[in-house]
């Protein structure tokens, strides 16, 4: 016989799934989506053995942090509280109801509580009693692992009695939201070895009932049956999480639910854990990304205390994880810090206190901080590869204000120039949406291909794709100097092109810059020169209707991304400021090695600029930052400005003004701050 829990997840499925969508509907008032605001949350992923915490420490800790949330072992591997469920291990640690106990004295301090559960894995006990239940490797193992058994996504536990336990905590204990830890079709263990597609007869029954074939036994990424597969995955998750978003809501609609995938959730969770070499702009990435496309959810991305799995006890470098919080904090994502075991028990604490400190900057101007829009000027089509990393490198180092955007028309009206790199293949869609924002005033900039279906560059006729050359270069003419109006172009006469090369031929109406240099003699050193300059133009542009357009017909971004020469993002931010005019709201005229976000009051009351001092990085390590003076600020803001100040330190800054900008000076910035532009009625309301 089916479970009442496992029933009532059928039943309430359209009902709970219209909650996620409309709450009011089922409720009859408004559902309180807390999660929509900003958190300050911590992750202490208990131990067994801490168990027998001091619970009154605990919390005091948590206090001295200033978090709103923390996010605490609930269930699956262990229960953290005395459940009456038969498969339901109770850690055998615990004495009396930790849970409870923690739960109520959070609650009693304003903290919010968001219970984890894992449901990857089983106590070998049960294991041994309920096979069907668990993986099968592609040798027809199960594995175990340090005596938790592997559990299928397919399989009854997963599908079935996670939804008892799932249940009986909610019923219990009034916890504000749930997390699920180790989601989806694992292959791998702790220690990285692969053990394969699950084989369990779950699997095999629900793949041949979903694609009518049988389940590959092995990956094979040219294979339509794997890739069939894959598809069957994604599918199952997705069910299992409107599942769960059913059930749980049917309980109580503001219960939030987080984890790592966008399906039925409202909090998208995830990790900053990643090596140094995936960049310095990593997590601004991750945040705007995350965020343009969340909806009516926000994003818990947790800077990961630990170097790695097997070391879970040693601590990243400390500017490490306050850079990782910093770039998400400030883009208007959750303050998310993961350490294993409570923080007072940590064994490496030396980031604890800078980690501490940045929270607290958070709560002391949450007023400032919380209700917040981008207020870019330049917006970066989101699209990954190294073209986009590099493009995204040169418009930090620069101190440009951007966001990121999609191809939609309300995404692209949000900001007054477009980039979109690699270009060349987008469709008619995309086209026409393009083609309506620079009609309309906007100006784009592309790199690589011009799209087919593209109209608003018409006049720049595709001739043919130059391989990649070694020895081939980019001129830079004098009259391409005074069209982008860089002074630090006046001693450049080339940059080096390792890459394709896009040949056009443009008519009158569309105008060339740059000319390629084709390959040519680069040895022995006595023969080292070229004897030909081309006519192909390397960038070129065109007005239409109320706006303009440029394209690099070579990926420019990839350069810059490879060897970071300054003469490539020379030839972007001229592009950008001279070639097609755009008058940046806010201008930063600074080192390379600060990074800029502006962002505005939702209601129009004040806008500000966060400053993030990069200098402490030397290759794969982060120290404490050098301070940098002298930040000069021009800003053109949305309303007149009667203060300008600093947060947290309340310190007033001078600006004067010249017609409809507003120039200011910072005198030292040692590791973080945001200046505060408060408008006249804001601050007068005051």
């Amino acid at each position: 016989m089916k479970s009442m829990h496992t029933t009532a997840v059928v039943s309430l499925t359209v009902l709970a799934c219209l909650a996620f969508v409309y709450p009011s509907l089922v409720t009859g008032q408004e559902v309180d989506r807390w999660w929509l605001q900003p958190q300050r949350m911590v992750q202490t992923n208990l131990r067994e053995i801490d168990a027998a915490m001091d619970v009154e420490r605990y919390v005091q800790e948590i206090k001295e942090f200033r978090a709103t949330v923390v996010l605490f072992n609930v269930g699956g591997i262990v229960a953290n509280y005395p459940t009456d469920l038969q498969y339901h291990y109770r850690n055998p640690f615990m004495k009396g109801d930790l849970v409870g106990t923690v739960l109520e004295r959070l609650h009693k301090e304003g903290i919010r509580v968001i219970g984890r559960f894992d449901f990857s894995k089983i106590n070998e006990k049960f294991a041994a009693e309920k096979p069907e239940w668990l993986y099968v490797s592609e040798k027809g193992r199960n594995v175990n692992y340090n005596g938790q058994v592997h559990t299928c996504v397919s399989g009854g536990y997963q599908q079935e009695y996670m939804f008892e336990i799932l249940g009986e905590a909610a019923d219990r204990y009034p916890l504000d939201g749930v997390f699920f830890n180790m989601i989806g079709y694992q292959r791998s263990d702790y220690s990285g070895n692969y053990h394969g597609i699950c084989q369990c007869q779950a699997c095999k029954d629900k793949f041949r009932e979903f694609a009518g074939m049988e389940l590959p036994k092995t990956q094979d990424d040219k294979s339509p049956v794997y890739r069939k597969y894959l598809e069957f995955t994604r599918m199952m998750s997705d069910r299992q999480f409107n599942r769960v978003n059913a059930f749980l809501k049917a309980k109580r609609p503001d219960l939030a639910i987080c984890t790592y995938t966008p399906t039925g959730v409202d909090i998208i969770r995830k990790e900053s854990n990643t090596p140094l070499s995936e960049g310095t702009y990593r997590d601004t990435d991750n945040a705007k990304a995350t965020l343009l496309t969340a909806g009516e959810r926000q994003l818990a991305n947790c800077a990961v205390y630990f170097i790695d799995i097997p070391y879970r006890h040693a601590a990243v470098s400390p500017y490490l994880t306050v850079r990782r919080i910093w770039q998400h904090l400030v883009n208007g994502a959750w303050v998310d810090f993961y350490c294993i075991g409570p923080l007072g028990s940590q064994e490496d604490r030396t980031g604890l206190d800078l980690t501490k400190q940045l929270y607290r900057f958070h709560a002391a101007n949450e007023r400032w901080l919380k209700p917040t829009r981008p207020a870019g000027d330049v917006g970066l089509v989101h699209r990954g590869g190294r073209e986009y990393d590099g493009l995204m490198q040169i418009l930090g180092e620069n101190q440009v204000a951007f966001e990121l955007t999609t191809l939609d028309p309300s995404s692209l009206k949000t900001v007054p120039l477009v980039i979109v790199p690699d270009a060349g293949g987008l469709g008619e869609k995309d086209c026409a949406a393009l083609d309506a924002y620079v009609t309309g005033g906007g100006r784009l900039l592309l790199t690589g291909k011009v799209p087919e279906h593209l109209t608003c560059l018409e006049g720049a006729t595709f001739k043919q794709t130059r391989p990649a050359e070694k020895g081939s270069y980019i001129r830079i003419r004098a009259g391409d100097r005074r069209w982008l109006g860089r002074a630090d172009l006046a001693q450049l006469d080339l940059v080096f092109l390792q890459g394709p090369f896009h040949v056009y031929e443009l008519d009158e109406g569309v105008a060339g810059f740059l000319r390629l240099i084709p390959a040519d003699m680069f040895g022995p050193p006595e023969k080292c020169y070229y004897r030909r300059i081309s006519d192909h133009p390397a960038l070129f542009a065109k007005m239409h209707g109320q706006g303009a357009v440029a394209c690099f017909p070579w990926d420019i971004g990839s350069h810059y991304e490879q060897q970071c020469h300054q003469g490539h993002a020379s030839l972007v931010m001229g592009t950008i400021d001279s070639l097609l005019g755009l008058d940046r709201r806010l201008r930063v005229t600074t080192s390379p090695l600060l990074e800029v976000t502006h962002r505005a009051d939702k209601d129009g009351k004040f806008e500000w600029v966060a400053l993030f001092n990069h200098s402490g990085q030397q290759g794969k390590a982060l120290h404490r930052p050098v301070p940098i003076r002298d930040i000069a600020i021009d800003l053109k803001p949305q309303k007149e400005v009667k203060t300008v100040r600093l947060l947290p330190s309340g310190m007033p800054l001078d600006f004067s003004r010249d017609k409809d900008r507003l120039s200011v000076i910072v005198p030292k910035l040692d590791h973080y701050d945001v200046i505060l532009f408060e408008y006249i009625e804001s601050a007068d309301a005051r």
